[in-house]
């Protein structure tokens, strides 16, 4: 029971929208970094054609930031599934379980 209790934590910390809202923020926040390294080495190629940086089309000059912002997040991530196990400490394994089940989507039916 107790691997049990452990693996449906692990999937309900790992399927939760928390980390999913977390994920998504770093992986958009990369998208942009990558964009806007492609954009700023297209910028000094088109020095040549002396096309100014501001008219490069989709910068953005705060992608850094935002990856910064997005990878912060997780310092500060919290998981209400593992928060409220504390208060099932006079419980039963049994009732732990349905908990986790429930939070996580399952039933104990399979």
């Amino acid at each position: 029971m107790l691997s049990e209790g452990a693996r449906l934590l692990a999937k309900n910390i790992h399927k939760g929208l928390e980390m999913t809202a977390a994920v998504a923020a770093v992986n958009n926040a990369m998208s942009s970094v990558g964009v806007n390294s492609g954009l700023h080495n297209g910028y000094f190629h088109a020095l040549k054609k002396k096309t100014p940086y501001a008219d490069v089309p989709m910068l953005n000059r705060n992608a850094a930031e935002e990856l910064n912002v997005a990878v912060a997040c997780f310092d500060t991530l919290k998981f209400p599934v593992v928060e409220d196990l504390p208060k099932l400490i006079h419980e039963p394994l049994s009732k732990i379980k349905d908990a986790l089940l429930f939070a996580s989507g399952e039933s104990s039916n399979g």
